[in-house]
């Protein structure tokens, strides 16, 4: 067999990947959006009266089956000016949030977190799924907790179950690394509910994670969003 006809066989094979890779992404790219508005106060949630607190504190719980947290990645196909944004999911949220008897701050004790099991985000594509996997290595940590430490922004003007613009500050913490973060936030409450979309961006390399690729010809941005989406109910 003559080199030429063998450097024509590789070059066959290369653009078979190529051509294969690129069928997968047209396939299962998206154009994932944000959201922007915190969840309606589901009504059948809604309790008469207001919650008690307890030594001075209300407890609310996160209801994970009501609620989302999500990643958003910008995808790209080699050089073409084709870039679309990802989204994986998951319900499997676990947070408690501590306020003051007010309900107008946050309580100082105990401390109020949010956890997310990493394990079981999903997206529209199995590959990528293994691909986040393997960057978030997710086999040595499995979750993202974030320990919240302020609350800015919250006016007690605003009725009950109209939306309000916060931010929460605190620790993220994620791939082993601990970083001060602040979420900007939109959010509900209506007596014995709470509801709220978080959402915040950083670079892959604050948190020592290396972008997934696929091959070599799908890259991903070096930005990552994430947004918890919450139905949280006094407890």
């Amino acid at each position: 067999m003559s080199i030429r006809t063998i450097a024509i066989g590789s070059g066959l094979v290369v653009a078979a990947v190529v051509a294969g890779i690129a069928v997968w992404y047209f396939a299962v790219r998206e154009d994932a959006k944000l959201a922007t508005q915190a969840p309606a106060i589901p009504t059948d949630l809604l309790r008469d009266g207001e919650p008690v607190a307890i030594d001075g504190v209300l407890t609310y719980r996160i209801i994970p089956e009501e609620s989302e947290a999500a990643y958003f990645a910008d995808e790209q196909l080699a050089s073409l000016s084709l870039p679309s944004t990802a989204k994986g999911a998951t319900n499997e949220i676990e947070g408690v949030f501590f306020l003051t008897e007010d309900g107008f701050a946050l309580a100082s004790e105990p401390i109020s977190t949010f956890t997310i099991d990493l394990t079981s985000l999903k997206s529209n594509e199995s590959r990528r799924d293994t691909r986040v996997q393997q960057a978030l290595e997710t086999g040595i940590y499995p979750t993202a907790t974030f320990t919240i430490a302020s609350v800015a922004g919250y006016d007690d003007s605003i009725p009950d179950g109209e939306e309000q613009v916060l931010t929460l500050g605190g620790v993220l913490d994620i791939h082993g690394v601990q970083n001060q973060v602040t979420w900007d936030v939109r959010a509900r409450r209506d007596g014995n509910v709470i509801t709220a979309l978080a959402t915040i961006t950083f670079r892959f390399d604050d948190f020592g994670i290396r972008p997934p690729s696929f091959a070599g010809f799908v890259s991903v941005g070096d930005d990552l969003t994430l947004q918890l989406q919450f139905v949280a109910e006094a407890v």
